[in-house]
């Protein structure tokens, strides 16, 4: 509908928005705003609103809509702002309950008090339902509504305010406002970490005043998932709202019921199945252990089913609710049922894309109850130990040991290799209608049967399926019960697993066609290594010869598959691409499958295929992610600490992916980090974009200064790395055959080949060109010396023998021997070196200080020999490590505040401020007047003390203010406070503080950082508002937020904040 490509006046437009913080709000209705208005349109989207973070904090559930067009060929748009209309949305367990000091004996009482008869699926079920009313009624106590209680002291404070302009403020008043600014405080965090749960953000922790941030991202999430108006699949438009949950419903329903008819089977292809012993084992009672590992390794914040129950509950209160799950799990094991209020379902609709019309823009993510999620977290955690003796190697999804770019590896080196080779080929992409949703479970069954799974877990998993039913969330309001005959949840931890399964047999059906040879795949390098198709979950590709006859074939096959799984495809979704051959012939081709034609590069699994990594475009994906992250209205909302953890998120999420298989371009890499670097020092109020400190510096490992962001490009050596350790260790991958057979293997019989001549377009080229900053770092060790070649590993010492005692390796006759094949399997040595002639007299010598250095070496029959990473202590490979190898700087000075400074437990708002200080670059007034000359400065005059100048050393250690609250902070812990030189001297002191218990130690890591933040925050405030607080305030400020942040910790789970407050010294003893 238009070219999909960035221009250069479309990049800078972007940038403006962004660089401005402008929202843009979903176009509800449609993709474009303008039109050519011609028979073969040309579509673009040209129209839009674009408002402030303010304006938003005002209007937070507004979207735009196209209105027809009738005399233009622009679309006229509208802005909706009125409040979206939600229904009574069901009970969601508040984790900021978890901050109460009295919640979990509350929890104890009520749950010991609950006496309940009947299945102990039932009883638990019936526990959590009598609880649910309780915290409801302790909710209104203890926390009430917060925004009235925040309203509410806003306004006791706001008339102490005018009491102090008229000259009346006693002490009664100092204290009350004291009192009320801290309950404000504690108000304010409880309010935050409801945001943050209702945002489902999960890379930004509570405690950094980020709750507009939380509070944006909520309501973002919210607006997109309202329905305003459907579109059925009959073409009418429904805009009432229970017309429209009827609808929503009735598909739903048609959706999980299975078709009349039998269920089918298949059979004549080899199953391969579990071994025995891997049966028993999946059938062993469940142990408190590994019910409890389950439980902690579920996110404790994803949204909660119809129990209404987050995983914190069960994380936070184990040992209360232990003995009674531990009865449902013995239930369990013994007859198979899971009762219906266990696997009661909620469905949310997630949308698609941006414009959502039909229900079928809509993905259904189900919200299983907190009871159900464990059994299936525990089912899913034994299954996933056995798929590898089942799944075929084409498959890569939920394997373990198989990973996501295995298959993208392998798709672009085949289809590379296929363009050198000159032959024809297609590409055939597909896409399974509704995949999850239309399993047939008689089938299922049927392959767990076949499988080699015995009757017992057969049971567990029909009672895991047939229990269920769904209600369906329409605008946060549950809408019908629909009870399920078919499909799998997405949402249930069990899914994947058991879709992988189903999957599989069509891997099978594969390799049964190809041996009788109605298809043909693509036969890959020297060995000719076959490859016919790649999974991942429901992503299915296949490779085939161009010919009509196997394509029919493959046809047919789909058919099947679909007829007997309920996985059918969806052709009109699906496509094919060819290789080395004519748009007629692949047009013809196209007309077997009634798909469409794709051009190069695809999309497969979000990576490119086919494409040139070489090229700007082939990173657009990239660029546009990291720029729609670093959104510039929040470094309206977020801190530096805030932007710090968001950025580590985009490295860590967005290019890594990329990173990890294709070599960045310089350029590209260039303008990530400028994006980056930009954001950081943007925030509201920080100055005009001062860059306080250099990149190079941000981008160093912390301990060396720097935020640990690194480099992108060694980032990407780092990532590509990881493949050359797997290597050798994964021989029977496919993705390692098809390198194998593609390159060769390197002269150490370890590695690939790592000299790559040709294409620049395949992933290897860039993976094999580490290969020289990677080998460094690795070690052989010898187990029974039968893999590692004597002369021509490294094995012993820093050079491999043949570079030490070249002499001696000219001379041999085979250069290729092992150290077995040289030494012997047993002592004393064998000296089997096979030299072609006799020794000259220094060979001799040479010989002689060889057999010396390795006279102490004893082989191990037993052991096999294996690589290590000596970068690490366990011998493993870390891209970290690695990482970090890469990015040592020459002659690196530490940075001795790095320890003190980010193991505290304060919030990352408070340690970026400590670290930009630390390095000596906060804008002070001398550090102003070095940045500004030109503005009129006082940098001899600091605003707390009126005088002796403004430098850091002075704000925040030799400022008689600053002074007097050191004092109190040392006094309190018992220690005579001596201002140090400079600030570093004071983070690098190890001062004993509050003792050495874990306790102490992070109250008075918190505390200092906590005192430096509030100097600092006090100086703003007397700078831009005018208004400042007296030494005893800010005392009694430090006081209250450093033992606000402490009581988040673990060291104080279960100390009232009320007494922290009062007694720190007896709290870090006890």
């Amino acid at each position: 509908m238009g070219d999909s490509r960035l221009t250069l006046n479309m990049r800078c437009f972007d940038e403006f928005i962004r660089e401005s913080g402008l929202l843009d709000p979903p176009l509800r209705n449609a993709a474009f705003t303008w039109s050519n208005m011609q028979a073969a349109p040309i579509c673009k989207r040209l129209d839009r609103f674009l408002f402030s973070a303010e304006w938003d904090s005002f209007f937070s559930q507004s979207f735009q809509e196209a209105l027809p067009r009738w005399t233009s060929d622009h679309s006229l748009i509208c802005l909706e702002t009125n409040s979206l209309k939600w229904g009574p949305t069901p009970f969601r367990f508040e984790n900021m309950w978890l901050l109460h000091p009295e919640f979990k004996e509350k929890f104890r009482d009520w749950w010991q008090e609950c006496l309940v008869e009947g299945w102990e699926g039932h009883k638990f079920m019936r526990k959590l339902k009598i609880v649910k009313s309780k915290l409801k009624e302790w909710n209104k106590v203890a926390f009430g509504d917060l925004r009235e209680r925040k309203n509410l002291i806003l306004s006791d404070l706001g008339r102490i305010d005018l009491i102090e302009q008229e000259g009346n403020l006693n002490s009664d008043l100092v204290s009350e406002r004291n009192s009320r600014r801290r309950e404000l405080e504690d108000v304010l965090l409880k309010e935050e970490v409801q945001w943050r749960q209702k945002s489902r953000v999960k890379w930004i922790k509570e405690g950094d005043c980020n709750s507009k941030f939380f509070h944006r991202m909520a309501t973002g999430r919210r607006s997109k998932k309202f329905i305003k108006s459907l579109i059925t699949e009959r073409g009418e438009t429904l805009s009432n709202i229970e017309v429209i949950s009827e609808e929503i419903v009735n598909f739903f329903g048609k959706l999980y019921s299975k078709p009349e008819g039998d269920s089918w089977r298949i059979e004549g292809v080899d199953w391969v199945p579990i071994q025995e012993e891997s049966a028993v084992w999946l059938d062993r009672p469940f142990s408190e252990e590994e019910v409890r590992m389950a439980v902690f390794h579920l996110n404790k914040e994803k949204a909660p089913g119809p129990d209404g129950f987050t995983i914190a509950v069960y994380q936070e209160c184990w040992d209360v609710i232990k003995e009674d799950l531990m009865r449902v799990f013995s239930e369990f094991h013994t007859n198979g049922v899971i009762n219906q209020s266990t696997n009661a379902t909620f469905i949310a609709m997630v949308p698609k894309k941006s414009q959502t019309f039909k229900i079928s823009d809509y993905r259904p993510i189900s919200l299983v109850t907190s009871l159900y999620k464990i059994i299936a977290k525990v089912l899913s955690g034994r299954l996933r130990k056995v798929l590898h003796e089942t799944i075929s190697g084409f498959q890569g999804a939920f394997v373990e040991g198989r990973h996501i770019l295995d298959a993208v590896l392998i798709a672009n080196e085949v289809v590379d290799e296929k363009r050198r080779s000159g032959e024809e080929g297609v590409v055939f992409k597909i896409d399974f209608e509704k995949a999850y949703d239309h399993v047939d479970w008689g089938f299922l069954d049927h392959v767990l049967q076949r499988k080699g799974f015995s009757q017992k877990w057969r049971s567990w998993i029909r009672g895991c399926l047939s229990s269920s039913s769904f209600a369906i969330l329409v605008n946060g309001n549950a809408k019908g019960w629909v009870k399920a005959s078919r499909g799998l949840r997405q949402g249930d931890p069990l899914s994947p697993f058991l879709f992988t399964l189903v999957a599989d047999v069509l891997s099978r059906l594969m390799i049964r066609a190809e041996e009788t040879g109605l298809t043909e795949g693509f036969l890959v390098g020297r060995d000719r290594t076959r490859v016919s198709m790649l999974q991942f979950a429901d992503d299915t590709i296949f490779f085939s010869k161009a010919s009509l006859e196997h394509l029919q074939n493959l046809k047919i096959i789909l058919l099947v598959f679909g007829q007997v799984s309920g996985l059918k495809i969806n052709l009109e979704k699906s496509s094919i691409s060819g290789i080395n051959i004519g748009l007629e012939l692949l047009s013809n081709l196209a007309l077997v499958f009634e798909c469409r034609v794709s051009e190069w590069p695809l999309s497969y699994l979000g990576l490119p295929l086919g494409g040139n990594p070489k090229t700007i475009g082939f990173w657009d994906p990239v660029v546009e992610r990291i720029s729609r992250r670093l959104d510039g209205w929040k470094k309206t909302f977020l801190s530096l600490g805030g932007r710090i953890t968001l950025i580590q998120s985009c490295l860590s999420h967005i290019p890594s992916y990329f990173l990890s298989l294709f070599k960045i371009p310089a350029s590209i890499a260039s303008k990530i980090e400028k994006m980056q670097r930009d954001f950081l020092w943007s925030g509201a109020g920080e100055g005009k974009k001062d860059h306080l400190i250099r990149w190079d510096v941000v981008s160093r490992p912390k301990e060396l200064g720097g935020l640990g962001f690194g480099k992108t490009s060694m980032r990407n050596i780092a990532l590509l790395g990881k493949w050359l350790w797997r290597f050798p260790r994964e021989r029977n991958g496919l993705w390692h055959k098809v390198i194998a057979s593609i390159y060769g293997t390197h002269p150490n019989g370890w590695d690939a080949n790592m000299v790559v001549r040709w294409s620049h377009r395949c992933p290897w080229k860039a993976i094999a060109q580490v290969f020289q900053d990677f080998s460094p770092f690795v070690r052989l060790v010898v187990g029974n010396g039968e893999r590692i070649r004597f002369w021509e590993n490294l094995w012993r010492g820093n050079q491999t023998l043949c570079s030490q005692f070249a002499d001696l390796y000219r001379v041999t006759s085979v250069k290729n021997l092992s150290v077995s094949d040289v030494l012997g399997n047993s002592y004393p040595l064998s000296w089997n070196f096979n030299f072609r002639r006799n020794l000259t007299d220094s060979e001799i010598e040479l010989l002689q200080s060889l057999m010396l250095s390795l006279s102490l070496v004893r082989l191990s029959p037993s052991l096999a020999d294996s690589r290590v990473w000596s970068l690490s202590s366990s011998g493993l490979f870390s891209v970290r490590s690695f990482f970090l190898a890469l990015s040592k700087v020459s002659n690196p000075i530490l940075f001795l505040p790095a320890k003190f400074l980010w193991s505290s437990k304060a919030p990352s708002k408070v340690k970026a401020l400590a670290w930009v200080v630390a390095h000596g670059k906060v804008n002070t007034n001398d550090k102003l007047q070095l940045r500004r000359p030109y503005k009129s400065l006082c940098p001899q005059w600091c605003i707390l003390c009126k005088g002796n100048g403004e430098s850091i050393d002075h704000l925040f250690l030799h400022c008689p203010v600053t002074i007097g609250l050191w004092h109190k902070l040392f006094n309190l812990a018992g220690l005579v406070w001596v201002p140090p030189r400079s600030f570093v001297d004071m983070l690098v002191i190890a001062f004993k503080g509050l003792g050495n218990s874990l306790r102490g130690k992070t109250l008075w890591q918190i505390a200092c950082l906590t005192l430096v933040w509030m100097v600092w925050q006090e100086r703003n405030k007397r700078i831009f508002e005018e208004k400042g607080r007296t030494e005893e305030i800010l005392w009694d400020l430090i006081l209250f937020y450093s033992s606000l942040w402490a009581s988040c910790t673990t060291a104080f789970r279960g100390v009232p904040l009320s007494v922290l407050q009062l007694n720190w010294t007896a709290v870090c003893a006890s």
